[in-house]
């Protein structure tokens, strides 16, 4: 009993997961494909009562609007009815692509409705809103010329910006005609166009709209064409405004167009200094100027170094999109050069030299913390440890931490490489000129020179000063031990017998 339920059980899974479709994960390197809604019918269907439309979708359809818009009158739509939802969509696979799409249909019931009418499938759950359309002649009456841009009928009521480079002016419209009786739609060869164009820089009319001289052909499209030049337009940005006149004098639509002429190349300077010393800034301001309002072009900047070599601009040096600020790093030619490229796709170059001067180094040398100038006299002790600096010496930003010192003594050279010279770099004790040279990186130099004069240090004045103290004092003893000596020989004379002298008395004897 238990094996013929795990059977079962084990047999149903088995119809689950073949029932059950399967999974595959999506690559992330391939792109969705854009959604797209088709109708079934043709652009220019007549009905009666009930429009009946169907289709295929490549998205599903579980948010969208349908609508019908009333596009007889050429320059106003107003909206008939619309659903939130279709009455029928139904999922299938696509034998050729083996993948889902939708199939779908919806009936709207529109009485005795007269019209020139636009359906309008709009998918809602896209952030940008999606449209799909079909122009339907509804009854008998109301019927006009519907004009399009070549192959963009879903975009018959939105502004759409052309740029055109060229005097010659060449556009293609689709026309689409109400069928009349004997004829297809399209036999009716004979179209009035009418072209009007105004000024607008800010897509707004400045002025009024004029008529432009036009040539014309119909066959399967209508292609319109004019001359800049003939017609006195110049650059700038305008609405053109489109509108044909069928057989019956019907006003089609008014097509209008947002549009961009731009036939001439601008006009580029470049103003900056023409000298500078290094590591002073050097500012390059461009102008351009295209000729009309509302103008826009893109810079590519680059800069030449004396070398030769070409290096791109630092995000850094760019101030604004017209102005450039950087600092020369090497003494030589530089050149600017600027690439402006325009709306209408016109290239100009343009470039500026700037001629860079090198500053050359100045010599400083300090002794125990005071400038000596050149040609000075320096006095040391001849056998103290001194130390003469050329640390302080001066030049542009760019090459003092670069600057190269020689130093010469007595007319020969003695050392290279360091900023100083101390009493260990030179051997002789006897020396009489020292000479620095300051060299910087363009090969410029400074020269300082001093003499230089040896005197005893304080340990030998002190050990004089001391030898004469010993003498002195080795004098006095002497003198002090003559003295004594002379008093004690007078001494030993009186006590030797000699006879003593003494004054005789003046008075009477006895």
């Amino acid at each position: 009993m238990l094996n013929m339920t795990k059977t079962a059980i084990s047999l149903v899974l088995c119809l689950l997961m073949s029932v059950l479709p399967p999974t595959t994960m999506a690559d992330g390197n391939i792109e969705p494909e854009a959604p797209n809604i088709e109708f079934d019918q043709s652009d220019g269907i007549v009905m009666d009562s009930i429009i009946n439309l169907t289709g295929t979708s490549n998205v599903p359809l579980t948010s969208i609007e349908i609508s019908i818009w009333n596009i007889s009158m050429p320059d106003q739509w107003s909206l008939v009815t619309s659903s939130p939802f279709l009455d029928i969509v139904v999922p299938y696979s696509d034998s050729e692509s083996d993948e889902t799409m939708w199939s779908w249909s919806h009936d709207f019931q529109v009485g005795d409705l007269e019209c020139t009418c636009y359906v309008e499938v709009s998918l809602m759950e896209q952030t940008d809103l999606i449209s799909f359309g079909l122009v339907v002649y509804v009854g008998d009456s109301f019927h006009r010329p519907v004009l399009t841009p070549t192959n963009s009928l879903e975009s018959m009521n939105i502004y759409s910006m052309e740029i055109f480079n060229t005097d010659a002016i060449v556009l293609s419209y689709d026309v689409l005609l109400p069928l009349q009786e004997g004829f297809s739609s399209q036999s009716n060869t004979n179209i009035m166009p009418n072209m009007r164009i105004c000024p607008a820089p800010n897509g707004i009319c400045t002025e009024e709209y004029t008529a432009i001289l036009v040539n014309s052909t119909f066959s399967e499209k209508l292609e319109l064409s004019f001359n800049m030049d003939e017609n006195s337009i110049f650059d700038g940005y305008y609405l053109l405004q489109v509108q044909v006149q069928d057989e019956l004098l019907t006003l089609s639509n008014n097509f209008t167009q947002y549009v961009l002429f731009d036939k001439t190349e601008p006009s580029v300077q470049l103003s900056a200094v023409e000298q500078v010393n290094e590591s002073e800034s050097i500012v390059v301001d461009i102008d351009v100027d295209d000729g009309y309002i509302g103008s826009s072009y893109d810079i590519t900047w680059s800069i030449t170094e004396p070398d030769g070599l070409p290096r791109s601009v630092l995000s850094s040096e760019i101030l604004v999109d017209n102005r450039l600020e950087f600092s020369p790093t090497k003494s030589g030619q530089y050149q600017v050069n600027a690439l402006v490229r325009d709306t209408g796709g016109f290239l100009v170059a343009v470039n500026h030299n700037v001629n860079v001067t090198n500053i050359e180094p100045s010599a400083s040398v300090r002794y125990d913390g005071f400038l000596i100038e050149d040609g000075t006299v320096v006095t040391v002790a001849s056998f103290s440890n001194w130390l003469f600096s050329a640390n302080t010496s001066t030049d542009s930003q760019n090459d003092v931490d670069g600057l190269e010192y020689f130093w010469y003594v007595d007319g020969k050279s003695l050392l290279s490489g360091q900023s100083y010279l101390s009493s260990s770099d030179v051997q002789s004790s006897s020396f009489k000129k020292i000479r620095v040279e300051v060299v910087d990186d363009d090969g410029s130099s400074s020269n300082l020179s001093f003499e230089v004069v040896q005197q005893a240090s304080e340990s030998e004045e002190s050990m004089g000063n001391a030898v004469l103290m010993s003498l002195l004092a080795m004098f006095f003893i002497l003198f002090v031990a003559m003295v004594v000596m002379l008093k004690q020989r007078v001494k030993s004379d009186v006590s030797s017998g000699f006879v003593k002298w003494t004054e005789r008395s003046d008075g009477p004897k006895n």
